[in-house]
């Protein structure tokens, strides 16, 4: 029987590429460039033609010229930090060349990484990403997308990335098994830490999404060199923001109707795990209300609702995502 191709046999490299659009030879070898997925790999390749009418009295086409060729992939983890005492300037939280590539600007301290929304575009960072199946692998260059973080009660968070890409390199490549794969257990959103409007400490929230909603623009390539026809992926816009469905409430404790109709921001604070260095915090400091409406859940009544994270009195605090030690409170 032939050699079949099985897609859980997947491996993902992931690395930053120190000169945009230059592949940085990502290895499974290297502790840190391999994603732990949760589940397959989903990859969008595209190939364009144009066709040519065949002529000399032909009823057909002559052969077509090729174009373009677009890419894309789509994969999942869970939002892991990392053992107590082990930030370091080379030791970093496991998705963050990932997080970089979706417009977070990563800064250090001794106990924690953050990453929050890029003010410059000349500070967004591209990666070099290897989609390796049972020998055969896609390459791509100047990798950019979006990041999904998906919460649920009392479960591990999921980081959902939506990446494009140069095409560079298709070929049969054998690779072994990854080292440097996390081995903690992924925290759990045990409590929503706080979401605070008009001093509510917490709304029961069961589950929740938010979304960097980058706007990515594939630039189609007029130079040479470029084998993929596309010159470069870049983040031209960003509109983040989510979604959630907290338990309703008496309106003299948070009134999400009013809240909607006056604009007024809400401050959501979201904290994942209870083990330092192991500890997930989303803060979104000026969330505004798009939509609001009822729903129910067993009879139970929830408010489904729509925000979006607009910047506040600067250009880049539009969220901050931080691996650390301790909860973090806004």
């Amino acid at each position: 029987m032939a050699d079949l191709f099985l897609t859980r046999r997947q491996l993902l490299l992931v690395k930053v590429e120190t000169t945009e659009g230059t592949d940085a030879a990502p290895q499974e070898a290297n502790s840190g460039d391999a994603v732990k997925l949760i589940d397959p790999w989903t990859i969008d390749l595209g190939q364009e033609f144009t066709e040519v009418v065949g002529g000399n009295l032909s009823r057909g086409n002559a052969t077509p010229i090729l174009g373009a060729r677009p890419a894309g992939i789509t994969f999942r983890s869970y939002l892991n930090g990392v053992s107590v005492g082990s930030f370091t300037a080379a030791n970093k939280p496991p998705l963050h060349a990932a997080i970089r590539a979706c417009g977070g600007f990563e800064t250090f301290a001794s106990s924690n990484y953050s990453y929050k929304p890029a003010t410059s575009a000349g500070s967004d960072v591209s990666v070099t990403i290897v989609a390796h199946v049972d020998g055969y692998e896609h390459r791509m260059v100047n990798c950019r997308g979006n990041m999904n973080l998906i919460y649920g009660a009392n479960a591990p968070v999921i980081a959902e990335f939506t990446m494009r890409g140069q095409l560079t390199t298709e070929a049969s490549t054998s690779r072994s098994a990854p080292t440097g794969l996390t081995t903690l257990a992924p925290p759990q959103w045990i409590d929503s830490g706080s979401v605070l409007v008009d001093s509510v400490a917490c709304l029961n929230i069961e589950a929740l999404n938010f979304n960097t909603n980058n706007t990515i623009y594939e630039e189609r390539s007029s130079c040479a060199g470029s084998g993929s026809g596309i010159n470069r992926i870049i983040i031209t816009e960003r509109a983040p923001g989510g979604s959630m469905d907290p338990a309703a409430i008496e309106p003299n404790s948070h009134d999400a109707f009013g809240n909607w109709r006056s604009g007024t921001a809400a401050t959501i604070n979201l904290n994942a795990g209870t083990v330092a260095g192991n500890i997930v915090t989303l803060v979104v400091s000026n969330a505004i209300y798009k939509t609001v409406g009822w729903g129910d859940k067993s009879g139970l009544g929830i408010w489904n609702i729509d925000f979006e994270a607009y910047e506040g009195t600067a250009a880049d605090d539009n969220w901050k995502l931080t691996f650390t030690d301790s909860w973090v409170v806004a």
